[in-house]
């Protein structure tokens, strides 16, 4: 199956890479987040680190479904040809 000239397996391939890097990236962060807490604030830790890990989950397979959505190509309109007499 090809999308605009794309076939579906390069697709969900390039798909799952996007969400990968996006995933290890937002994790960084939220680990930092969660280090800093530890220090700060203990009992925080855990609840916030967790909700965030989540949060990143589906915000990361968002983002990368937006991402590498193909792009939509309008039809081109065909004209008739003319039937020269």
């Amino acid at each position: 199956m090809t999308f605009g000239g794309v076939i579906a397996g390069e697709i969900i391939m390039w798909i799952m890479v996007i969400y990968v890097l996006i995933v290890l990236v937002c994790e960084s962060v939220v680990v930092g987040i969660g280090l800093v807490l530890d220090r700060v604030y203990r009992a925080a830790s855990l609840p916030v680190s967790l909700s965030l890990f989540f949060v990143v989950l589906w915000l990361s397979w968002t983002l990368a479904v937006q991402f590498t959505e193909p792009k939509r190509v309008e039809p081109r309109r065909v004209e008739p040809k003319r039937v020269k007499h």
